[in-house]
């Protein structure tokens, strides 16, 4: 696991201080700790060669940064049907695979704490995903997912304001469309502040000019986070009965914001990247969802446009798209008029799709939604501006995850999902205790 919680600061009470205990990570050596790291990978390695068969490549493994922490190598030749571990690269040959992490990565996917593909495509150099990554995991190798060729594509889902309809596409499918959620006015009037909160932020300088998994020539696309801090608009979408109607169904009650922001792709010619949204948040767990997503299109989103690519009914199960984990694949684009909503199952396999256009921009407002235990990614107490804190009203503190306001007498259905019994607010009071008082005995 990765050490960054930062050291204790200095005991505030005389006697409080926790020193010399044998488990006291602060005292082991950090070089020694790495050592130790590199043999534990190397043991999983060596007893779990088999994982590795059907790479059909020769792989240098470093651990370590090259830099406080010397590279370590380990050479898996997977190039047959029983894989081996090399002592060094044959003669003549070049690997066909080469990736550098620390090994507290690696340990991460193995015990369960980190997602594969999280693990290298985050933590590698360069990033790694696919089938190597999930020789790693702990729920064994993905299965292949199912490519939209062999479904029945009639059967898939359709733009429906039929609510039942959307629940069971969700259910089966993992992805379903609300046809007419925003009127084209509505679109005209988000899209408006989305462009131009984006060209504001570009010009300032602030913008998120997002060129992860883009080619170097191509245009970046731009990100635009906090999007209730930026405007009247976005607070109001937080009013839209689709919310009512889907969440506490899917994610149950306390649910919150878990991020809402607007993505504006540029055309351009790369820029696939296959994950799961909960894919940050966990390892391969699949038996639950913890976030549901809300994609409001701003345009007519076709597959030119970059519509979202979605393996269908990719949510259920250890599966992966482990060979297409950069391109479209065997997937399908969620295509939708403006105005359409896109609700997705945070275990979907899924990407931003690639606008193919040479001028039109394909602006979406990104609103997810978790369940009342997951950490918002946008931590609204910390980022929302006084002054827009002093006008939400009930409904908006509830969705963002902030404490009502208290009423004399008031009671919220949905709200804030803390303890909050006698003494909660209370802070330090202090009276002695009369009659007597049993200590422990000394030690």
């Amino acid at each position: 696991m990765s050490y960054t919680l930062p050291p204790p600061a200095k005991p505030s009470t005389p006697g409080l201080s926790f020193d010399n205990k044998p488990y006291d990570v602060s005292s082991i050596n950090p070089l020694e700790r790495f050592q130790n790291n590199v043999c534990r990978v190397r043991g999983f390695v060596a007893n779990r060669l088999s994982n590795f068969s059907g790479l059909n490549a020769l792989v240098q493994l470093s651990l370590g940064d090259g830099s406080q922490y010397p590279l370590q190598s380990i050479l898996i030749d997977s190039r047959s049907n029983k894989p081996e571990l090399l002592d060094s690269i044959p003669s003549g040959l070049q690997p066909d695979l080469v990736a550098t992490i620390m090994p507290e990565y690696i340990l991460d996917v193995i015990e369960g704490r980190m997602h594969a593909q999280h693990a290298f495509g985050k933590r590698a150099q360069p990033p790694c995903l696919g089938a190597f990554p999930a020789c790693f995991s702990p729920s064994g190798c993905p299965a292949p997912v199912v490519a939209v060729d062999q479904l029945d594509r009639e059967a898939l889902p359709q733009p429906t304001e039929d609510i039942e309809q959307i629940k069971g596409d969700l259910t089966k499918w993992g992805y379903a469309i609300c046809a007419n959620a925003l009127s084209l006015e509505q679109v005209r009037i988000l899209r408006t502040a989305v462009e131009e909160q984006a060209e504001a932020e570009r010009l300032a300088g602030v913008g998120h000019m997002d060129s992860a998994h883009k080619n170097a020539d191509d245009q970046p696309n731009q990100r635009v986070w906090n999007l209730p801090n930026k405007g009247d608009e976005f607070l109001d979408l937080l009013n839209h009965p689709l919310v009512d109607a889907i969440m506490p169904w899917f994610l149950g009650g306390n649910f919150n914001i878990f991020t809402m922001s607007a993505n504006i792709a540029k055309p351009g010619k790369s820029g696939i990247y296959m994950h799961r949204d909960q894919m940050g948040l966990t390892p391969e767990t699949t038996e639950h969802a913890y976030v549901l997503g809300a994609m409001w299109y701003l345009t007519d989103v076709t597959d030119e446009k970059g519509a979202t690519r979605v393996y269908p009914g990719s949510h259920i199960g250890n599966v992966a798209p482990l060979s297409t984990m950069n391109s479209v694949g065997g997937s399908i684009a969620a295509a939708a008029p403006a105005g359409s909503c896109l609700l997705l199952d945070s275990r979907t396999w899924h990407s931003t799709g690639v606008n193919t256009t040479t001028e039109d921009t394909r602006p979406i407002i990104l609103q997810s939604f978790c369940r009342f235990f997951v950490r918002q990614i946008e931590n609204y107490h910390a980022i929302l501006s006084e002054e827009v804190k002093a006008k939400l009203s009930d409904r908006q503190r509830a969705l963002l995850g902030l404490p009502p306001i208290s009423k004399p007498g008031g009671n919220t259905a949905q709200g804030f999902a803390v303890y909050n019994w006698p003494g909660t607010e209370v802070g330090k009071m202090r009276t002695p205790v009369t009659g007597a008082i049993v200590h422990p005995k000394d030690a």
